[in-house]
């Protein structure tokens, strides 16, 4: 091509190239976004709402974060409530043996004995119950068994008996739950609560005073208590199951609205990039047979 061609057709075919530059690397932005969804695969390519988006990535963790807090302490309280239910199952047959004992003729005392210590047992089984290796009447004390029964404080129980929790190794520490900003629940039950220790009074005392009437009395009345005082507890940690269910609930549908928000900030519409990659691969399909023409062309091809 001679000189005289070649500047005819720069200035043209100079402009041409910036711009099918320009198209081009607008098509691959596209190009990325329709294999990524994403407008940008950086913060530069949303920098207007960077902050925003930060912001609402950030509350989205805290309420993952608070939601597997509240689904723990959920998972402790159903099991613990299913316990609960086992143990006064435990009592009402217990307290029925009693009742039987008191109103007609007496078991023989090894039968009423094996009765009361199997009873005491299991009782004791429930409460060391653990969920994924964390004991749940142990208070703070999560990684010991709450009841010991062989624990030297723990003492044989007499006529007339006295409360004795010797058998317990935890604490006093009800656990505690943060399940949404400025939403902290405490929930749980200790081995040494009230009606655990009077049952396993009443067990004791009849198992070491089988063949004392004076001794299955007391023990009948204690068995009473100990069911109204553990039928309470557990409708008290039902309701805190209830309340960390409903908060559960709500930070659902709270994350769940700043996903769409992150959606909206983040991804790509991929119907709306597909339309605008066709229209670039169109503009330059065009611009590229414009070049050609424009190439073709000399300045002779004017003063002719």
């Amino acid at each position: 091509m001679t000189i005289v061609s070649r500047l005819s057709t720069f200035t043209f075919s100079n402009r041409l190239n910036s711009e099918n530059l320009r198209v081009q690397r607008e098509a691959h932005d596209v190009q990325l976004q329709i294999a990524s969804g994403k407008k940008s695969v950086s913060l530069k390519g949303v920098s207007r709402d960077v902050q925003r988006l930060l912001n609402s990535e950030s509350d989205l963790v805290r309420l993952d974060t608070q939601n597997i807090v509240a689904e723990t302490a959920l998972a402790r309280i159903n099991h613990m409530f299913s316990g609960m239910g086992a143990m006064l199952d435990l009592a009402n047959n217990f307290l029925q043996t009693l009742t039987q004992n008191l109103s007609g003729p007496f078991l023989n005392p090894p039968s009423l004995q094996a009765i009361a210590s199997n009873s005491e047992e299991s009782l004791s089984s429930l409460l060391n119950a653990n969920l994924g290796g964390r004991f749940l009447f142990s208070g703070n004390h999560l990684d010991i068994p709450p009841v010991d029964l062989t624990d030297p404080l723990y003492t044989p129980q007499i006529v007339p008996s006295v409360a004795n929790t010797g058998y317990y190794q935890g604490d006093n520490t009800q656990q505690l739950a943060t399940i949404a900003d400025g939403y902290t629940v405490n929930y749980g039950v200790t081995a040494d609560d009230i009606g655990f220790e009077q049952l396993f009074r009443a067990m004791n005392l009849v198992a070491n005073n089988p063949s004392n009437p004076a001794a299955v009395t007391e023990a009948h009345a204690l068995v009473n208590s100990a069911i109204d005082d553990i039928a309470t507890r557990r409708t008290d940690i039902s309701s805190k199951a209830t309340l960390i269910e409903s908060q559960i609930t709500n930070n659902g549908d709270e994350a769940a609205l700043l996903k769409d928000i992150i959606s909206t900030l983040e991804d790509v519409d991929l119907a709306e990039a597909s339309v605008r990659l066709t229209q670039f691969e169109t503009q330059l399909e065009a611009s590229y047979a414009t070049t050609a023409r424009i190439l073709r062309l000399s300045l002779t091809d004017f003063i002719r």
